[in-house]
């Protein structure tokens, strides 16, 4: 039932409430019917909102991409041991031979080919620093590469605040994100 679902927000009272919604980083069309009313109710009712960090902003997306990059001169060959990167780099080839069966009708009727999925999602791959590779690895499932296309929840919030003409920010750098991941060490990550 729809009133009875934990609906991740949080009413900060003052005159206009203001409102804290817990986000996830998955493609919204798998949690978006789990949604309360409240919370889109709020949403649809704010006239300011705020996001962890502004996924619209081209720069946030390059600052992002570059972030996950080793120093320069340095590829992740040097860096992993070598049963591990050569375990790696069989799995991403399995991953490519595989992308073609994994994406769905309704994406190539988009236009979207295996090959420029696999670019887009594991490109450059050999210049990430590792945490990135983990978690770029463990993007690249079955189930993820059928959702890709879709956006991610917070994204399509954002999205729907830019169509319905909201004003918007972000609370976060992509340094405040980055630092922190990349200052793991190799145990660690």
């Amino acid at each position: 039932q729809q009133n009875e679902l934990n609906s991740f927000l949080w009413t900060i009272k003052r005159d206009p409430p203001s409102y804290f919604f817990g986000t996830i980083h998955v493609p919204y069309t798998r949690v978006w019917d789990f949604i309360p009313e409240n919370s889109k109710k709020a949403f649809q009712q704010s006239h300011i909102v705020y996001f962890e960090l502004d996924l619209t902003d081209p720069y946030t997306i390059s600052a992002l991409t570059s972030c996950q990059l080793l120093p320069k001169g340095e590829n992740l060959q040097d860096v992993l041991p070598r049963d591990i990167y050569s375990r790696l780099k069989r799995h991403l080839e399995y991953v490519k031979l595989m992308m073609p069966s994994w994406m769905t009708p309704d994406q190539r009727g988009k236009g979207l080919y295996a090959d420029y999925l696999f670019n887009a999602i594991a490109g450059n791959w050999e210049r990430k620093r590792p945490v990135w590779v983990m978690l770029m690895v463990n993007s690249l499932t079955e189930v993820d590469i059928k959702s890709r296309g879709v956006p991610v929840l917070d994204l399509y919030l954002a999205q729907e605040a830019e169509r319905l003409r909201k004003q918007t920010g972000a609370v976060e750098k992509v340094e405040e994100q980055c630092h922190p991941l990349n200052g793991l060490n190799f145990s660690q990550v």
